[in-house]
């Protein structure tokens, strides 16, 4: 009696097969790393637009503190204007310049930024309704007021900085990472952010006549405008060749405001 063997062979994947499943893998792992670069930048820009929402609100309580109560000096009222943490002499370059030298020899920072004198500034408000037509700085200041450029003393002259006038209010490291006690840098770079403010009059009018313009409704005195404009990596000097680098604001609000005078 003969007995037969049945022989199976197994059958492997060919190369197209291989080269096919290798394509679809890099498709979808390349899809994958995309959807995580994207993710990424849109945390990193909701981190950016959160602090931004966040400095507004606080000028904005700042300036409405500051505009209800005015300092009358030479019978014109002028205003003060302070943001904790905010710096009119900081440079963020030197800092992170000797930050790096001082951390490995255990300096100390925590003066570093103008003291808090420095980073006080009184304005006063514009005078006259605002236009675009207006030329020159003296006439440009009596239809906008822009901080901190547009800082006074307290006797409501224009203020002189040693360094030169500041363009922005430039936010500073918090106080434990200036002292040493903390290592690094802020986790969402605040040294990095820096805003300016502009406030002009409003154009708009109450309800009622004007008592000395018949046919013409009364302009609201006291309520003025303020525009907002928060940067991220201002006026930074590209290393090696001295160029300033102006960036665009990436946020920017409009509010109302009243003024006591």
């Amino acid at each position: 009696m003969k007995s037969s063997h049945r022989h199976t062979r197994s059958r492997g994947f060919t190369l197209t097969e291989i080269l096919v499943a290798m394509a679809i893998f890099a498709l979808g792992g390349s899809a994958i790393v995309a959807l995580f670069i994207t993710n990424a930048r849109l945390s990193r820009q909701a981190m950016d637009y959160s602090r931004a929402a966040e400095i507004s609100r606080n000028i904005r309580s700042l300036l409405s503190q500051s505009l209800s109560r005015p300092i009358v000096t030479n019978n014109e009222p002028v205003y003060k204007f302070d943001y904790p943490g905010a710096s009119l002499t900081f440079r963020p370059t030197e800092y992170l310049r000797q930050y790096e030298q001082e951390r490995t020899r255990g300096g100390d920072l925590k003066n570093y930024g103008g003291t808090p004198v420095e980073n006080s500034i009184f304005f006063k408000l514009p005078t006259k309704p605002f236009s675009v037509a207006v030329r020159g700085e003296d006439a440009q200041r009596q239809i906008m007021t822009w901080l901190p450029n547009h800082a006074t003393d307290l006797a409501g002259m224009p203020r002189s900085f040693a360094n030169g006038r500041p363009e922005v209010f430039r936010l500073m490291p918090d106080k434990l990472r200036m002292s040493g006690a903390l290592d690094g840098l802020d986790p969402d770079d605040r040294m990095f952010y820096a805003f300016d403010f502009t406030i002009r009059r409003s154009v708009a009018r109450a309800g009622v006549e004007d008592a000395a313009q018949p046919n013409v409704k009364a302009a609201l005195e006291d309520l003025y405008v303020v525009h907002i404009k928060v940067y991220k990596g201002y006026s930074f000097k590209e290393e090696n060749s001295g160029t300033e680098v102006i960036n665009d604001p990436y946020y920017e609000w409009d509010f109302y405001i009243n003024a006591a005078r």
